[in-house]
Formats: structure tokens, sequence, C-alpha cells
């Protein structure tokens, strides 16, 4: 494909759908239409740790599913402690078989013996001779008793919907004797990287393997050199095509023409969003393809603001994206214009949080020194000094991140 990806061969082609920028909400609901589905999958519990379920789990039996001791101590009628005191010890015998005026020991998490309802702990009780105890406290039917079903019934079902199965939610399915669940595939997404003029390729390529691992995609691909050939066979092994770099309309910009090229369609090549601007998306063989600008910060925004959207989408999670959020006053304003969805780098500055740099202009330095950013709609022309906005916080981000083998 050298050829195919000289400048010369697609000076007809390359700023496809350029005369117009369409709005992220737009961009949005094409990503969220039915063009692509999601794949389910069974798998074992412990292979479902950090994947969604796509339904929720029945219960098979209650849990506990008897009555159960909740402490070390001895199982007793408590009927035959009432009035049970230090002055006014109740005698009663010690023994393994449960019966009338008897206290069996039993272990943490035992099942209770038949016919009692409480369990004495240690300290309620002292020794009385061989075979013998005395009650020094009274017990109430219940006291050191796990009831059965009272952590969860048959009727609860296991599992939440949008969130990654936890280890302790894999321990309950196997303790349950689920043997399998059905959960969502993790979507396998190629990156396909030319390389930005810059020659940041490298540095693309580490920023959005981590993206996609991050919002539970299976990365694979990466920087090349002939991208026509790597864009037609991504389609056929992959669920979403991520191309970075070469998506703006200059004379070696060749992205979009290429997939043209290979069969496939863009719909949508250049975003109202800043940055970000010359992000495009597009379909090959029924995938998913998504044009990224090669500058670093524009291919983050890009990524955050549409492709991580599909991801976890197609991965069972939330559409939101995955930052935490909090409120703060503006310290300084931030300037945007009517139209542009601009996403807005800003740090603390004591108790407020001010831009450091507009959306326009900054670049992946500002973002590295930024503890969040702002989204400014398109409606607005930006927020007023001693404006409360709402910022996407990137500091909690370990939390969020999910790594795989």
């Amino acid at each position: 494909m050298a050829k195919a990806d000289s400048p010369s061969r697609w000076r007809d082609i390359r700023g496809i759908g350029f005369a117009g920028r369409a709005p992220l909400a737009r961009a949005w609901a094409w990503l969220d239409s039915g063009l692509f589905l999601p794949n389910r999958a069974p798998v074992r519990p412990e292979k479902a740790v950090g994947r969604v379920l796509s339904s929720y789990e029945p219960m098979r039996t209650d849990w506990p599913p008897t009555d159960r001791a909740a402490i070390d101590g001895f199982a007793v009628r408590a009927a035959e402690t009432e009035g049970a005191g230090i002055y006014n010890p109740v005698p009663l015998a010690l023994t393994n078989a449960p019966g009338a005026g008897c206290a069996v020991p039993v272990s943490a998490g035992a099942a209770l013996p038949p016919g009692t309802d409480a369990v004495l702990a240690f300290s309620a009780v002292s020794r009385a001779g061989s075979g013998r105890l005395e009650v020094l406290a009274e017990a109430a039917p219940g006291e050191g008793v796990s009831a059965r079903g009272s952590a969860l019934d048959r009727h609860a079902r296991v599992g939440v919907i949008d969130r990654p199965i936890r280890p302790q939610d894999a321990a309950l399915l196997a303790m349950q004797r689920v043997e399998n669940v059905l959960a969502f595939v993790r979507p396998e997404v190629r990156l396909v990287i030319p390389g930005p003029k810059e020659g940041d390729a490298e540095a693309l390529e580490t920023m959005l393997r981590a993206l996609v691992v991050r919002d539970g995609g299976v990365p694979s691909g990466g920087t090349c050199r002939w991208y026509g050939e790597a864009i037609a066979a991504a389609a056929a092994e992959a669920d979403v095509v991520l191309i970075a770099g070469r998506s703006g309309a200059g004379e070696d910009d060749l992205a979009a023409g290429l997939l043209v090229e290979v069969g496939g369609e863009v719909a949508m090549h250049g975003i109202a969003m800043r940055p970000g601007t010359s992000s495009g998306l597009g379909r090959l063989r029924g995938k998913a393809v998504l044009l990224l600008p090669g500058e670093p910060l524009a291919c983050l925004t890009a990524y955050d603001m549409l492709a991580g959207r599909l991801i976890r989408r197609l991965g069972g999670f939330s559409l939101d994206l995955p930052y935490p959020r909090a409120s703060y006053p503006l310290g300084r304003k931030i300037v945007s214009a009517i139209g542009f969805t601009d996403v807005v780098p800003v740090a603390p500055a004591g108790e407020a949080v001010v831009p450091i740099a507009s959306a326009e202009s900054a670049g992946l330095p500002a973002s590295c020194r930024a503890d969040g950013f702002v989204v400014v709609p398109e409606t607005l022309e930006g927020h007023a000094e001693g404006e409360t906005v709402s910022v996407f916080l990137y500091d909690i981000f370990g939390r969020y991140l999910y790594c795989w083998p």
C-alpha cells in the first residue's frame, strides 16, 4: 500500500466532511445507536472479575443457608437464661448434645444446634465444675446468631449492572456454586497509529493502550508505516479501530481517504469539540472506526469524549466519563465559543480552580499539570470568575484502572 499512502493520490478526498463540524451530541447519538452491539459470553466467576454482568444472577440458596453462630461461645435456649446475672447465675449442663437445660460449645460460622436460639459469649459464663456452666448474663433470642438469609435471601440477585465484578462478588458466586455467569466480552480495540506530524506516535500508543485498558477494552496494534493496509486488516480482527494521527484536512492527512479506499465509510469528519476538532467517525465491515487527532492532548480529549464512550458501552460499563466529579468556584473566568464543546484543563488556586490553558492552546503538558478539566457546553460562551463549575478530576484515576491478565 505504499502508493495508496502517498499524499498526491488522496488530494481529492482527504478532507471528507470538513465543510462543517458535527455537534458532539450528534456524534454521541451515532456512537450510541444500534450500529455497534456488545457481545456476551459465559465465563467462570474468577474470570469475571473486572467485567460487567449482562444480567443478574439469581441466588440459589439463602445466605447463610441455616442459622449460624456469629461468635465463639455456647449455644443455648434463650428462655432458659431468663433472669441470669452475676448475683443470680443460672446453671446449665455443658454437653455436645442439645437439650433442655443444656449449653453446647460452638465456633463462629457453625450451624446452630437444633432447639437453640442464642449464643452466649465466653465472658457471659463461668465454669462450675466438670460438665457444668453458670450463666452470668441473660440472652435474648437471636443474640450471637447469624439468622438464615440475613445476608441475602434466595430471592436476591447477585451482581450489579454498570460496574465491574469485584473479587468479593466472584467469591459470593462461587459460594453459591455458580459455574458460569453471562458477562460482556471485553471489546478488541486495534490501534493504527501512523504518527502525528510532530513524530509522537510512540507517545500516542502508550497513552491509548492505557486508556483502552481503563475502559475495559483489550488493545492491540500500534505504530505502523503503511497504515492503509493496517486499516483494512484491523476491522477483520477487532471490534473497534482507532486511527490516531493524520485525521485533519492537510496535505498529508490521509486517514479519512484511506478508510474510504479500503471499503469503509466516513459518517462524520470534524467534530465541534476543542481540542479534537479533526476527529471523525466511520465504519468498515460493520466495525466502528474512529479518527483521532495526532496532537496528544487533542487525541486524549477525542478518546475520552468519543472512543472511550463506545468502548465502555461495548464492555457493559456506564457511558459516563470515568472520572470523579466535584464542584469548585472559578478563580478566573473561562472563555469559550458558542457552537463548540470546550474541554479546559484546570488547577487548584486556594479554594478555587483556575484554567491553566485554553481549549485551543492547551497541550499535553498542561493536562499533566492539571488536576482535572471543565467541559463547557456548546451553548455557553464560558464561565465567569466566581461561578461554581463541575470539575472532572484526574487524581483518582488509579481507582478506575483495571489490569487484566
